[in-house]
Parts: C-alpha cells; sequence; structure tokens
C-alpha cells in the first residue's frame, strides 16, 4: 500500500490496484496453508513434505508477483521513483531471507524471483547508472543468499539441540526418579547432607531407625548431637575418603540406644565435586544382645573400594595444545609442575602393546568424524599395570570438515575391570553401595528364575563364585521352595518384605538369614532386590547359651570373682560365697539392700544409668564405680552386667580392681608428669606441643615455644645443697604456673630448664606480655624457711608457624638457640629465634 501511494503518479491506477489484490489473495492463501499446517496432527514423512511443497509454490507465487512489480513501475526516467522502488523491493527481500530462514529454498527463491526483473531492466536500460544500479542489487541478491544460508543452518542447529535438551532432560529425569524410589525403599537408612554437616535428606528407614520424624531431621545441623561419635567419619567422608564405622548410638530427638553400622561416601555433583557425603546405616542392635564375653558377633568392616575417579582433557589441533585435568596426573602418576602434557607424551605412557590400538582408535575418529571409547593399559614408571576406559569426541569445521578439536575423559577402572556394566549415575551409585555393603544383596528378575546382579557378600554367603551365581536361579538355595514361592507371590502384588527368618540350604548345611526383598525395576526389567543377613552365628550361641545353662550353677558358685543377680530395680535376688566375702555383708542383709546403694554417692547417678543401658542393650562391660562396703571400706570395683533372657533379672559379675586401679594411676603420672615439681615432661610436653601445632593451624593462629633456663640456679645448689635447690624448683614451677594463662603448658625438661608452650594467640605480639610475666616470677626472691634466694631466667622464643615446615622437636632447638643467646647477652632477658636485635621489656 505504501508503494502504491508512492507510485500511484507514474502508472494506471487500474494496474496497481489488480496488481494489489492479486497480492492480498495469495498472502492469504499462504496463511490459510501454514495455518491448516499448524492445526494438523498427522505428522508423516509424505504428508509433511506435501505441505512443504505447497508452502513453498505460495511462497514462489508470491515473490513473482512482487517482481510483476519492477516490470509494472519501472522508470528509468525518474530516478526517485526508481530509487523508491528498489529500496521497496530490497528491505522486502531483507525480510523474507529472516522469515523463511528454516526453508533455503523458499528463501533463495522468493529473493530471485522478486529481484530478477528490476535486475534486468536495469542492466538493459542504457543509462550508466541504472546499470550500476543493477551490478548493486546482484551483489546484494549474492549477500542474501550467503545470509539465508547462515540462517538456516543456524535455525536447524538450535532446533537440534533443543530437542536433544528436552531428550536428555526427560532421561536424567527418569533415571533420578528411579533413584529416589530405591533409596525411599530400601530396608537401610540413608541420609545426605552438606559441607556444613547439615542434612538435606534422609529415607522414611533413616526416620524409623532415629525413631523420630523425617521433617525434624531433614535440616539439622549434625554438630548440635549429643552423641558426637559419627562426626570425625562424616568429616572424612566430605574430605574425599569412604569406609565405614560400627558403634553405639544415642539418637538426639528420640534417646533411642542403638548399636549401628554405617557407610559413608562423599556426594559429587556432575562435575565429580564434592558436594557433602552419603551414609548408609543399618541397625545391629538386637546383634549386640548375644553373649559378646565369648566372642564378638561382627568384626570390622573392611574399608570400601573407592569410586573412580576420572579425568577429562582437550587437545586443539589447531594449535596442538593438551590440556589435562588434575585427576589424570593422578591417574598416570606424574608430576604437574614437572611434566608437560602433549599427544606424543600421553603415547609414551600407554602400555607399549596398547599403544597401536590407542593411536588407530584416535585416527579413525578422525576419518569416521565419530566418537569413540576404549580400554587400555598403562605402564607405571614402576612397572606396575594400571587399566584406563577412554572416550573421545572430536568437533569439525562445517565448511570444509577438517578437524577443530578433541575432548575426552579418562577413568581408572583397574579395581573393576570385571564389571564392565554402563549404567545411569544414579544406578552406579546405587550398584556401588549395594557392592560396598558386608551384608548378602542379589537381584533376581521378577519371576525369581534368574540372578541378574550379586555382591560378593552373597557370593560367600552361597559359597559360590559370582561368576557362578550369576544366571542361576535362586530357589536352589532355600531349604524349602514353597516359602520361596510365597515371598515371590508378595513381592508380585507390590509388597516389601523386612527381617523375614528364612531358612537355607547351602552344601548341605543349614543358613539361618533375616532377608529383606522389595520390588525394583533394574536394566528397564522388573526385579527382585534381596538383602540376607547370615544370622546362623547367633542361633548357634543361642543353642550353646541353652546347652551352657545347666552348668551355670556350678560356675556360679565356684567363681573367683563376685556373681550376684538383681531384679530390674537393682534389688539382690541371689548372690555367690565370693560376692559375699568382697563385700562383708551377710546373705540376710545383702537381701534386704539395693545394688546402686552400694555405690559411693558420686557414682550413684552413673551406676543408674549403667542399669538403664543394660535394660536397653542387654549388656554393659566394664563398667568401673567405687563401693561401699562393710564397716565404710571402700572398693574400686570393675563390674559387667548382662540382662537373662527372661528380661526380669540381671547377672552381675564384679572384681575387686582397688589396687591395679591404684597402681595404674601411679604409673600413668609417672610417665608423663615430672616427679619433683607435677609439671608435665619431656613426654607430655611433645604430645601437647603436637597437638597445639595441629590447632593452630586448623584455627589459623600462631603459637609460640619458649625455652626457659634459670641463671644462677646451680650457685644455690652448689652453696645450700639440693635441698634447697630442689624447694626452689617447686616454688618456681608454681609461680611461672600462675603467671600463663588456661590452656598454656609449662613443663620440665630436667635440671633449671622448662619449656613453656603458648597457644591461641592472634599474632606474635601477643606473647610479649606472657614471656614479661614470665621473666618477673621466675626473678623474684623466693622465701624458703629462714633462707632467702633470688634467681632470674633466659628466655629463647620462637613461634609457628614458619615459612618452611618445621616439627616439633625442630622449635624445641629453635627455642634453644635462642635461649643461649640471650644467657650470652647478659641474662634475665628473652630472644627470638633468628633476630638480630634483642628485645627486652
Amino acid at each position: 500500500m505504501v508503494l502504491i501511494f508512492g507510485e500511484r503518479n507514474l502508472s494506471d491506477p487500474k494496474t496497481l490496484i489488480l496488481w494489489f489484490l492479486a497480492l492480498v489473495l495469495v498472502s492469504f492463501l499462504r496463511i490459510s496453508l501454514i495455518s491448516a499446517y499448524q492445526r494438523s496432527a498427522d505428522t508423516t514423512v509424505s504428508d509433511t513434505r506435501l505441505r512443504l511443497r505447497n508452502i513453498r509454490i505460495g511462497t514462489f507465487v508470491s515473490g513473482t508477483i512482487w517482481g510483476a512489480i519492477g516490470f509494472l513501475l519501472f522508470s528509468s526516467n525518474d530516478f526517485d521513483h526508481l530509487f523508491f522502488l528498489i529500496f521497496i523491493l530490497a528491505g522486502l527481500t531483507a525480510g523474507n531471507t529472516v522469515s523463511n530462514g528454516s526453508d533455503l529454498p523458499s528463501s533463495i527463491g522468493f529473493s530471485i524471483l522478486t529481484l530478477s526483473p528490476i535486475t534486468v531492466y536495469l542492466f538493459l536500460d542504457e543509462n550508466t547508472l541504472s546499470v550500476y544500479m543493477g551490478m548493486a542489487l546482484l551483489l546484494y541478491f549474492v549477500f542474501l543468499t550467503v545470509i539465508g544460508k547462515f540462517i538456516h543452518t543456524s535455525i536447524l542447529q538450535s532446533s537440534m539441540m533443543q530437542h536433544k535438551a528436552e531428550a536428555s532432560e526427560k532421561e536424567a529425569w527418569v533415571s533420578e526418579e528411579r533413584y529416589r524410589l530405591i533409596l525411599q525403599h530400601t530396608p537401610a537408612g540413608i541420609l545426605h547432607y552438606n559441607k556444613e554437616l547439615v542434612i538435606t535428606y534422609c529415607n522414611d528407614r533413616f526416620a524409623q531407625l532415629m525413631k523420630a520424624p523425617k521433617e525434624k531431621l531433614i535440616g539439622l545441623d549434625m554438630h548440635t548431637l549429643k552423641d558426637q561419635r559419627i562426626l570425625p567419619v562424616l568429616t572424612e567422608a566430605i574430605e574425599g575418603k569412604e569406609g565405614s564405622l560400627e558403634t553405639p548410638y544415642h539418637s538426639t530427638l528420640s534417646n533411642a540406644h542403638l548399636w549401628i553400622i554405617m557407610f559413608y561416601a562423599p556426594l559429587r555433583d556432575t562435575d565429580n565435586t564434592i558436594e557433602g557425603g552419603i551414609a548408609i546405616i543399618e541397625d545391629i542392635t538386637e546383634r549386640k544382645m548375644a553373649d559378646v564375653e565369648t566372642q564378638k558377633l561382627l568384626k570390622n568392616l573392611r574399608q570400601a573400594e573407592k569410586i573412580a575417579q576420572i579425568g577429562n582433557w582437550h587437545l586443539d589441533l589447531r594449535s596442538n595444545t593438551l590440556e589435562w585435568s588434575d585427576e589424570i596426573f593422578h591417574i598416570f602418576e606424574l608430576d604437574k609442575e614437572n611434566f608437560e602434557p602433549t599427544y606424543d607424551a600421553f603415547l609414551t605412557v600407554i602400555h607399549p602393546d596398547d599403544r597401536k590400538n590407542v593411536e588407530n582408535a584416535y585416527q579413525n575418529s578422525l576419518v569416521t568424524q565419530q566418537k569413540y571409547e576404549i580400554v587400555h593399559r598403562l605402564r607405571m614408571r614402576d612397572g606396575r599395570i594400571k587399566y584406563v576406559s577412554e572416550q573421545c569426541d572430536t568437533k569439525f569445521d562445517q565448511t570444509d570438515n577438517s578437524p577443530l578439536c578433541s575432548f575426552g575423559t579418562v577413568q581408572d577402572i583397574t579395581e573393576a575391570m570385571h564389571y564392565q556394566i554402563r549404567l545411569e549415575k544414579s544406578e552406579n551409585t546405587l550398584l556401588f553401595l549395594l557392592k560396598m555393603s558386608p551384608i548378602a544383596v542379589r537381584i533376581a528378575k521378577s519371576e525369581g528364575s534368574e540372578v541378574v546382579f550379586a555382591n560378593e557378600a552373597y557370593s560367600r554367603l552361597t559359597q559360590t563364585d559370582i561368576s557362578a551365581v550369576l544366571g542361576n536361579n535362586p530357589k536352589n538355595y532355600y531349604a524349602r521352595h514353597e516359602e520361596y514361592d510365597a515371598i515371590l507371590k508378595q513381592i508380585n502384588a507390590k509388597e516389601i518384605i523386612f527381617n523375614r527368618l528364612v531358612e537355607l540350604s547351602i552344601n548341605h548345611q543349614t543358613i539361618w538369614v533375616l532377608a529383606s526383598y522389595m520390588p525394583i525395576e533394574f536394566e528397564a526389567e522388573p526385579c527382585v532386590l534381596g538383602w540376607f543377613y547370615d544370622i546362623t552365628e547367633e542361633k548357634n550361641l543361642q543353642k550353646d547359651l541353652a546347652e551352657q545353662r545347666d552348668e551355670f550353677k556350678t560356675i556360679f558358685n565356684t567363681s573367683k570373682d563376685g556373681i550376684a543377680i538383681l531384679d530390674t530395680e537393682s534389688n539382690f535376688l541371689d548372690f555367690n560365697d565370693a560376692y559375699m566375702e568382697m563385700t562383708g555383708f551377710s546373705r540376710e542383709e545383702l537381701l534386704q539392700m539395693n545394688c546402686i546403694s552400694l555405690s559411693i554417692p558420686q557414682d550413684r547417678e552413673r551406676a543408674t544409668e549403667m542399669m538403664k543401658k543394660v535394660l536397653e542393650h542387654g549388656f554393659v562391660k566394664g563398667f568401673e564405680k567405687t563401693c561401699i562396703v562393710k564397716d565404710g571400706k571402700q572398693l574400686y570395683i570393675n563390674m559387667t552386667a548382662t540382662l537373662l533372657p527372661d528380661k526380669k533379672r540381671i547377672l552381675v559379675s564384679t572384681k575387686d580392681v582397688s589396687a591395679m586401679n591404684l597402681h595404674a594411676q601411679q604409673l600413668e603420672f609417672l610417665a608423663h608428669y615430672d616427679a619433683l615439681t607435677g609439671l608435665p615432661n619431656r613426654i607430655l610436653e611433645s604430645d601437647r606441643l603436637h597437638q597445639g601445632m595441629i590447632q593452630t593451624q586448623r584455627r589459623k593462629e600462631r603459637l609460640a615455644v619458649l625455652y626457659l633456663d634459670l641463671d644462677g640456679f646451680k650457685h644455690i645448689n652448689d652453696t645450700y645443697g639440693h635441698s634447697v635447690g630442689d624447694q626452689l624448683l617447686i616454688a618456681l614451677s608454681a609461680r611461672m604456673k600462675q603467671s600463663l594463662r588456661e590452656g598454656d603448658t609449662l613443663a620440665r625438661l630436667g635440671g633449671d630448664e622448662f619449656v613453656a608452650i603458648l597457644v591461641d594467640l592472634k599474632d606474635t605480639s601477643a606473647a610479649i606480655p606472657i614471656i614479661h610475666r614470665l621473666l618477673e616470677a621466675a626473678g623474684n626472691p623466693i622465701r624458703l624457711e629462714s633462707l632467702t634466694v633470688q634467681v632470674s631466667a633466659s628466655i629463647g622464643v620462637t613461634f609457628y608457624p614458619q615459612e618452611h615446615e618445621v616439627d616439633g622437636d625442630q622449635l624445641i632447638r629453635q627455642a634453644d638457640q635462642a635461649m643461649y643467646e640471650a644467657k650470652q647477652s647478659g641474662k634475665n632477658r628473652y630472644y627470638l629465634f633468628d633476630s638480630k636485635e634483642e628485645i627486652t621489656g
């Protein structure tokens, strides 16, 4: 309409109106074709091609009509109108290039049909300016063609990337949902936590174990737990370590007392960065109720195999530069600072027998433009062989197909060469947790006819190699096949079974297990996940205990240890002669007494708590307390208490360890303290210095070591004798100790030499006031009976940490050297190690 209005005086108005109507008609036709295509649900290839052909025809007809205007309105005599016409057509074709960018034929065809007529007329006109304008339009057309090709390519690439992203997102969601369901229904308690030790996730089983609602557990800061025993190992997981811990545990929220086995490992994000930790917790409280005096029911769990480390690399083929991540240096056992990564250097690390295969795989990938994956060996400098899995993909120039860059990953699979199963990350994590578990685990198909996964514990349980277990029918291991059929029926009804007592028959031996089952999907098939905990030993122990019950009375009456039987309120029900002899009370007197009432007042609360633990856990060993027996005599006893099977009586075994305890205390004091002054000796000083250095590094503070030698002490010793010298050392030690802060240590190395350890210093200047107090304490006169004596002190000072790494012995030698400088400079002063300037107060 703008064109018609601007050119109305150059052509017949009727012709322009007819041209405009034709253009409107074709435009409505194109709109209807596009609308019909968008509304159609038919997406077959033939239908799509037909609709695309119709849209192209409409585009070409529209281009023809627009090209006709160049013929109808061409006027070489009026350049103003001609410029206006060319401007309109150029803008029209530019807009077409963008709007039809997804279909390159439509974009180019429309531009040709629109610009060709007026371009031809310009070249045919005899006017030189017209020819130049024709050449400009021709160049403009070439420019539009190039731009249209780039726009077309960009639209196709964007569409493909969007489809891939949507497919990847859907696949990740399905995998995450599967992993979430498995975690939620596993019979083991599972929790995730972040680097601040705050719980971010736990499943229902964990909440059941802790006897607390999930709402209170999620978001709980584990630094606030009353029972801190699990925190060190959880911190190890954040530092990248895996392992296990068997320990009693006291729940903060419910006061539940448990025995647990916990497996822990770091939790990593998609970049293999540790973002927290994961822990699997099994309740083994019931197993701890057996007679732990005869044997331990569980041995130390072997440390879980480490999660495979993956490194990545990038090779720029244009600049021939190769970059390795730190993990590849670790896998190849090379020093990052002294090794320059290049493709040729990489080949030298590969085992000679595999080097050609790796090189061929990479060269073939450059020819086929396909990524590759290969497993090969590495030969370490000490001759060891490692296995790695390498993946590589290469990017190519879209113009000439030349390779631009290659990038890939290297994974250390030495410990997993016999396991080549590639699963999504969530399934890998689950299988790792199942594999590291000491509890036997297997996965069988839902009809129960074939085992598709089993861990080493299951192999040990069935006394069969894993290779023979896989593919076998698990029904063969059940003593009663009808029981297995009943279990499958429950599982196929979507039921979950926890801790069912099952009898197995393995190599003609009866094995008793606590079995748990749940339905899962594994490798896109419905399967059954089973956990089996071997309690054969416990069952045999129960049998042995029953056989030994008749022998109990003989042992009870002939034991040299004091043995008593109490009710649940700690009242005496029975006892042997040794117990009466130890306490001095008669039978009639003890039967009227309560066991806890024999404890001294300050031990009664502990004794009450101990009895509660016996009732809750069934057993307490090595409990020590002080008792008041006949005539007010005090005994220090070691006691073991066991809850008898009827749950109504408690068996207590008691030993008098008073002499042993006193002797141990004396030995402990002599081993760590100076016999004269009572100060820590050289051994305890060395330990406290080591602990102080660790604390200083953790808190990022300073620590000072002071080496102190008394000035004039030898003269007093020689003049007044060693007795006066000893009294002087005792008095000076007490005075100098008072001049230090709480947490600081003053130790005597021997003679008149002392070492002071000052901790929690914000900077080195914070030590100066303390040093002055020490000098003043050592230099003031001391009254010893009728004699007044006076000495002074020379002090050498050094600080930690230092520019170079030092140990505790080096710090002591530095302070000793500085003390010698203080002596040489006049005594009664201090010197800083490696300082040229004397510092005095």
